[in-house]
């Protein structure tokens, strides 16, 4: 039964077609060719899945708070914070860079709206300092995966609600490896800036200091709010998404003039589409796991990575490998949603806690946005700064292994993922 199902998803996920329906026609043939199974339970858990959870509601609200944020004026005010912080050493707004996609990361938590909002400002300015065009837009391209890293991620609600756990925690435990993964992009930044010798920016006064800070502490309140409300009990997850659009929709307007108007009906129809992909694939995922399910497979899984990786340090390298592989034809949340069903029962086998697990796996396939060839923002990237693939890849290659070192600790050190989590009791 599992086997007819993965070789129709696969089959036709090599034909080209979107991995949401492959998943949907999957279950199907296998609902058709075995009598136990009824073909009308696809539409009943697809249906089902999407209706039966209040958290996955949050997704959707999510996207559109960092949409709004994104084109609210918030990635400038974010900018200048930056630049007054770091950018007086050599290559500050390499730096910048990085600082930038820390903090609006926590605001708008998706990679492509990182791209997006801070790329197109940042990527001819550092050009015009005297950067280099691919180790600007690879730089910036690179420093995206922070988003789904750093709180709030839409690529953790779906795992948290894929592994029944809970949303705070894998929230606070994305913390620290978002830390480490900036720290870690940052030592390819020390060795090329010196060695090309990049610039530095003329550090603030006091005086000018206070006003970025300031002007950016609207945009700030955004990721206090979200966590700020989780840690202390005032809302649920998804109560506080729907308080973090109230505040993008209010608080951006009167400080920054932006979002106008106008923009709006574009800003929630894009928010909604890509709210669609996502809940399509829920959907579909719902029909394929039951199946799944059915027939044992996950369980036949995990004794078979048991008997291959029987410690749980061979299974994190087992998962991170197939994941950068997964990554390089799949979007994050594609893996996810995929994967996570048939490996996690393996990993508790084999010992290790689902939500550093879970902050492995958020890691390991948010590589995927910007691994070639179907990196999403590689291919933003590539449209702002009109660079080929083929010239940006190599400047890519030195991020993308500081961010595979970071992964490796943040994976055979449970406690960067852990710590957090238990110190606000969100697991023992």
């Amino acid at each position: 039964m599992a086997e007819t199902l993965l070789i129709v998803f696969v089959f036709f996920l090599l034909l080209g077609m979107p991995i949401s329906i492959a998943l949907g026609v999957g279950a199907l043939g296998a609902a058709l060719v075995y009598p136990a199974l009824n073909p009308i339970i696809i539409p009943t858990r697809f249906v089902g899945l999407l209706s039966d959870s209040f958290l996955l509601l949050s997704a959707p609200l999510f996207i559109l708070a960092g949409n709004l944020a994104a084109r609210g004026g918030v990635a400038r005010a974010i900018i200048d914070l930056a630049t007054a912080l770091v950018g007086r050493f050599r290559g500050g707004l390499a730096y910048v860079n990085v600082m930038d996609s820390m903090l609006f990361g926590g605001i708008s938590g998706s990679a492509v709206a990182d791209v997006s909002a801070l790329g197109t400002f940042l990527i001819p300015q550092m050009e015009r300092k005297g950067y280099d065009r691919d180790f600007a837009t690879a730089l910036t391209i690179s420093t995206a995966i922070l988003a789904p890293i750093i709180p709030p991620s839409i690529i953790a609600v779906i795992y948290a609600w894929m592994a029944d756990e809970s949303v705070a925690a894998i929230f606070a435990a994305g913390y620290l490896p978002g830390l480490l993964v900036g720290i870690g992009m940052s030592v390819p930044i020390f060795i090329i800036a010196r060695k090309r010798n990049y610039p530095k920016e003329e550090p603030p006064t006091l005086r000018q200091f206070m006003t970025v800070l300031r002007g950016a502490l609207p945009a700030l309140m955004i990721p206090i709010i979200i966590m700020g409300g989780i840690v202390f009990g005032l809302f649920t997850p998804t109560e506080a998404a729907a308080v973090a659009v109230v505040y993008a929709l209010i608080v951006p307007p009167l400080f920054y003039k932006e979002p106008r108007l106008r923009e709006l009906p574009k800003i929630f129809a894009d928010s909604a589409r890509l709210s669609g992909v996502i809940g399509l694939i829920i959907g579909m995922v719902g029909a394929f796991g039951w199946v799944l399910t059915y027939s044992k497979f996950p369980i036949q899984v995990a004794d078979a990575i048991a008997q291959v990786a029987p410690t749980w340090w061979m299974f994190m390298t087992l998962v991170i490998v197939l994941y950068v592989i997964l990554g390089t034809f799949l979007t994050p949340s594609e893996i996810i949603l995929v994967t996570v069903p048939v490996l996690l029962p393996g990993a508790i086998a084999v010992g290790i806690h689902p939500i550093h697990f879970g902050m492995v796996c958020v890691i390991a396939s948010a590589l995927g946005h910007v691994t070639p060839p179907v990196g999403l923002c590689l291919f933003v990237g590539m449209s702002i700064s009109g660079l080929p693939m083929e010239k940006l890849v190599p400047s890519l290659l030195p991020f993308i292994a500081a961010i595979i070192a970071v992964l490796f600790a943040v994976a055979f050190v449970p406690e960067i993922s852990l710590y957090l989590p238990r110190a606000f009791g969100f697991i023992k």
